[in-house]
């Protein structure tokens, strides 16, 4: 795990995630890099793989460094480019680049 004074400038830049990762009840199965949208964003949106409304109260702002902290196997993806996605079928499983 990198200490602050390792973290890059990405690492502080904000990233969604579904209710159900942010809360603890379900692992990352999917992640989605877009182009971010300002300086602060990274991009990254990370679900659980359930299905979702488009309601807000199902999206949560994080930094990126607090969601490797939470997930360390993300950590080799952070500065893959807009438009990768990445996929497992459960918690154990390694990620595949769609």
């Amino acid at each position: 795990m990198k200490s602050a004074i390792e973290e890059t400038e990405l690492d502080r830049r904000a990233a969604v995630l579904c209710s159900h990762v942010a809360v603890g009840n379900s692992a990352i199965r999917r992640a989605v890099r877009d182009d971010p949208q300002m300086a602060e964003d990274s991009g990254w949106q990370f679900h659980c793989g359930r299905a979702h409304d488009d309601d807000p109260a199902h999206a949560k702002v994080w930094l990126i460094h607090e969601v490797i902290e939470m997930e360390p196997s993300l950590g080799e993806f952070v500065n893959y480019p807009p438009g990768t996605i990445l996929v497992r079928e459960t918690a154990h499983d390694s990620w595949s680049v769609e």
